[in-house]
């Protein structure tokens, strides 16, 4: 790693909570030099200074490395696999369930994951955490208001059904939105709710490296109630990572995974 970069993400951690020793060096390289070409930048010690002297443009760097962009039900084959293997299991279970959406953005697939509990009668038995280090995705999400552009793998029913059209964009109703809780949470440290029966974490695994890899999926594993479910992306290959075999493959091609027993 050369040096200008490396000092570039050194001071990047020391002034953030993100952890960009963590990531793929070239797809963080890739993101970084977004920012660099749209300020016609061209080497890290520059951009470096600039930082320094624009501290608002850390916000704008941290949205572009995160890629905070996302659809409500992306990949619906996901969520009809939930629905239709997953949720019916749950019913069976007795007490309130707790469902994490890992990497939450501004909301989508918390809130995606809350309409999928309402239309198999959960609801009521759910807590739901949308997790995120950028506070202001966060802020969006708590809003709770979209545009027309994140409903593409939506159906009619259901927007109309969740959604109230306002001058701003598609306001989420309440009753979805009181049961998801936002909160700033780096996912190198344990949350501080409760052990979960579902945790999604989806295209974020795939930016990190083995060592983060390793040390996040002992925290998912670590959380979980005994016989929950880890759903990752379709992208996200586990293959070398020891901490996999904490693991059974429930579904392979939703990727979808369930806590192993301990072993006595």
């Amino acid at each position: 790693m050369e040096n200008s970069f490396k000092e570039l993400i050194d001071y990047i951690g020391k002034q953030t909570s993100f952890r960009c020793q963590h990531y793929k060096e070239k797809p963080l390289k890739r993101r970084i030099k977004v920012r660099m070409r749209a300020l016609n930048i061209h080497g890290f010690e520059e951009y470096h200074q600039y930082l320094k002297k624009e501290p608002e443009e850390m916000e704008r760097l941290l949205d572009t490395i995160t890629i905070n962009l996302s659809y409500f039900f992306r990949n619906p084959e996901t969520f009809e696999y939930l629905s239709n293997s997953i949720f019916p299991e749950f019913k069976k279970r007795t007490g309130p369930m707790v469902f994490w959406s890992a990497g939450c953005a501004h909301g989508e697939e918390p809130y995606s994951l809350a309409i999928t509990a309402a239309e198999n009668s959960l609801l009521h038995r759910v807590d739901i955490y949308g997790t995120d280090i950028d506070n202001n995705v966060l802020q969006k999400a708590r809003a709770g208001v979209y545009t027309k552009l994140v409903f593409q793998y939506t159906p009619e029913e259901i927007l109309k059904k969740y959604f109230t059209e306002t001058e701003d964009g598609f306001a989420i109703s309440d009753k979805i939105k009181r049961r998801v809780t936002f909160l700033n949470i780096d996912l190198f440290e344990p949350p501080s709710f409760d052990p979960c029966d579902l945790i999604v974490c989806r295209n974020v695994l795939i930016y990190l490296d083995r060592s983060a890899q390793s040390t996040i999926l002992k925290n998912f594993y670590d959380h979980l109630k005994p016989g929950g479910y880890l759903v990752i992306g379709k992208a996200e290959l586990l293959i070398g990572i020891p901490e996999v075999k904490l693991f059974e493959v429930i579904s392979r091609p939703e990727h979808v995974y369930r806590k192993k027993p301990v072993q006595s």
